[in-house]
């Protein structure tokens, strides 16, 4: 690590112990999913003063250099420490002119590709577009008061209530699980689905120890009506919010609906704890109407997005006619689609 570096990494650190910043833009946390060396920081402030901060990945493709969503992280993007007392008008101000000094640093990486996703609280993508970015809107489902544990209850629609219930009745014990076990289990939450487990022992290793040591998060499984592994779930916090990281039932498990209940106990652990809980997504329809079930809210987030390489531009133009192609039946030039 160069000295330029250490120091900015210091900075940063000092600007996360004065400002709320997600665990997901926490240095240990970049340094655990992203590795040291692959991640850095800008920083923007005047008089040593620091007054909002960019974390970002690098990772090199076939096609050049990206900032890109680090493994396993839900957003990145640029943390604001807003002025004191300042209006809208003057925040409006302040942000407008960080993202541009933060798009002009970025402009000058060489890089094919910049792509961040922001937080819920950053609303106003605007300034972005005037110099050139795209955004795409994504949601996740927000639970944002805990406090009342059964005004959260009352929140749940019956028929997942009745999930809950049938699901806590085949649940002998939920138990803290370690890094390995976790691991072991999870991977067979996509081998039921004929996929491979999308991070390595690896990363989740380094990623397990980091939150565990910092009491930031647990891993946990229900165990069925036969002490068997039912389902799991890896829940990490910080000092707003519980984030649903990863979960989901187990294949050989004779009740599905375990996860129901183990889902409802990690919403207990954010209601202890005082935060939101965020259940990190989904867009996929079916995922996103179990969250909602549960009484979730959508927030939106956007995925703000650059592209400088004119062979990245070309490839994805490509793959967009290709879609439409297929969408309407259509394979080539004029060739139809064969038919099942």
């Amino acid at each position: 690590m160069t000295p330029e570096k250490r120091e900015r990494r210091e900075a940063y650190e000092g600007f996360c112990a004065s400002t709320y910043v997600p665990i997901y833009s926490q240095p240990w946390w970049m340094d655990a999913v992203c590795g040291p060396a692959s991640w850095d920081v800008w920083l923007h402030g005047s008089g040593g003063a620091v007054d909002a901060a960019m974390p970002y990945y690098l990772e090199g493709r076939e096609h050049g250099l990206y900032i890109t969503k680090a493994p396993l992280t839900q957003n990145n993007g640029i943390v604001f420490r807003h002025p004191k007392g300042a209006g809208p008008i003057a925040r409006a101000k302040f942000e407008e002119r960080v993202i541009r000094d933060a798009m002009a640093f970025v402009d000058a990486l060489g890089l094919a590709v910049y792509e961040q996703q922001f937080q819920t609280s950053f609303t106003n993508w605007l300034p972005f577009s005037w110099l050139g970015c795209e955004a795409l809107t994504r949601y996740t489902y927000v639970i944002r008061d805990t406090s009342d544990l059964d005004a959260v209850w009352a929140g749940v629609s019956s028929k997942q209530r009745a999930v809950v219930r049938k699901g806590a009745r085949s649940v002998t014990s939920i138990e803290e699980v370690g890094e390995d076990e976790f691991y072991d289990l999870h991977e067979g939450v996509f081998t039921r689905q004929g996929l491979r487990c999308p991070f390595s022992r690896e990363l989740w290793s380094r990623l397990y120890g980091a939150v565990s040591s910092r009491g930031a998060g647990k891993a946990l499984c229900a165990l069925g009506p036969e002490g068997e592994p039912a389902s799991v779930v890896f829940v990490v916090w910080d000092g707003r919010r519980a984030y649903h990281l990863l979960g989901g039932g187990l294949p050989g498990s004779r009740s599905r609906d375990t996860y129901a209940a183990l889902i409802w106990h990690a919403i207990g652990l954010a209601h202890e704890r005082g935060l939101a809980y965020d259940f990190e997504g989904s867009m996929i329809e079916r995922i996103s109407r179990s969250f909602r079930e549960f009484g979730g809210v959508p927030e939106p987030y956007f995925r703000i997005r650059k592209v400088y390489c004119a062979d990245v531009v070309r490839m994805e133009a490509e793959a967009r006619i290709e879609g439409m192609a297929l969408q309407h039946g259509v394979q080539g030039p004029g060739r139809p689609v064969p038919r099942p």
